[in-house]
């Protein structure tokens, strides 16, 4: 009798800054856990570049990377929709597709992992028999607020947005205006709807996994699991595995950049971006260079050119760099 691996599958919902995390994640369980793992992948554009780059560059022997169908939601949603609702009336168009795939498996998966914007597709886990976990590729503190959100009274809610005073999270630090998620802004707009479904089914999974660690996010974790906080609407567990870094192949740097990472104490410098979205505007650009500027930390700065103008040559300062992002 063949003796084979758990399987997983893990859905990747359209976006390289969602794709990236969901294949680190695939591999860790293979390398660290021995499953194996099948990725399930909605690209929206499976001719881009970037796309096709980073999947022929994966191990397929590692991996069982599978393309589900691109949908066409042009008569679903307003052209001007944020990218946010687009995302997930794909998600939901795309059910039948993974509902046809999973059946079509020799060996079907024990356990579906999906992200934030797939938690619908749960639905089709449980018809499957197959266990259901989130993977949130933020922190802790964002998947509370995204729990929790569902729970929050309208006029608690209003109070936030129109009055700008501070949204109380039980068992955490409270959501300062500025801070806000977009989906809180307009509870007209569909995403809001969605951002609290979303929020709705994460608590109803088997398990939550979260881009974080014990010691970064010690006082949230442990309201998350605090009953009398916010564990009474996370039932579910949630795993801290961070942190997850993709570990990529190493790029060329200015060598003044080499150089002066090579004159710095171990583990000395922060290194900060924002992914693959990561754009802001000039004024909070400068905002946020003053603010790195006064921590007096060393570090390396990845930003790319604002959305005014390009500003990036006035943060080149001594003992702290910024490289430019273009790609």
């Amino acid at each position: 009798m063949q003796i084979t691996k758990p399987h997983v599958a893990l859905l990747a919902s359209p976006g390289m800054g969602h794709l990236i995390p969901v294949l680190e994640l695939a591999k860790r369980l293979v390398t660290h856990h021995n499953l194996q793992v099948t990725v399930l992948v909605l690209a929206t554009d499976t001719s881009s570049d970037h796309l096709s780059q980073l999947l022929n560059s994966q191990n397929h022997d590692f991996l069982n990377i599978v393309l589900l169908p691109t949908t066409d939601i042009s008569g679903l949603v307003e052209p001007d929709a944020s990218i946010v609702t687009k995302l997930l009336v794909m998600m939901h168009q795309s059910l039948p597709a993974l509902r046809s795939t999973i059946s079509a498996m020799k060996f079907r998966p024990m356990a579906l992992i999906v992200d934030l914007f797939g938690t619908e597709a749960m639905k089709v886990a449980d018809e499957f028999g197959m266990l259901k976990y989130v993977f949130i590729a933020s922190n802790a503190w964002f998947l509370a607020v995204t729990i929790y959100a569902p729970a929050v009274d309208k006029n608690e809610l209003a109070v936030h947005v129109n009055q700008q005073q501070l949204l109380k999270i039980p068992g955490c630090k409270p959501v300062e205006f500025q801070d806000t998620l977009e989906a809180f802004l307009d509870p007209n707009d569909p995403m809001y709807d969605g951002f609290l479904h979303a929020g709705m089914e994460i608590s109803a999974a088997d398990g939550i996994i979260v881009n974080t660690w014990e010691e970064l996010e010690f006082t949230t974790l442990e309201g998350l699991r605090d009953n009398t906080k916010l564990g009474c609407i996370a039932k579910a567990p949630v795993y801290p595995i961070g942190p997850l870094v993709r570990q990529a192949a190493p790029q060329a740097l200015e060598s003044k950049v080499l150089d002066w990472l090579d004159m710095q104490p171990t583990e000395s410098v922060i290194y900060v971006s924002f992914g693959s979205g990561g754009r802001l505007p000039a004024k909070q650009m400068i905002e946020l260079a003053w603010g790195l500027e006064q921590s007096q930390q060393r570090f390396i700065w990845v930003v790319r050119p604002p959305l005014e103008n390009d500003i990036s040559g006035s943060f080149l300062t001594l003992g702290k760099v910024l490289l430019p992002r273009f790609n």
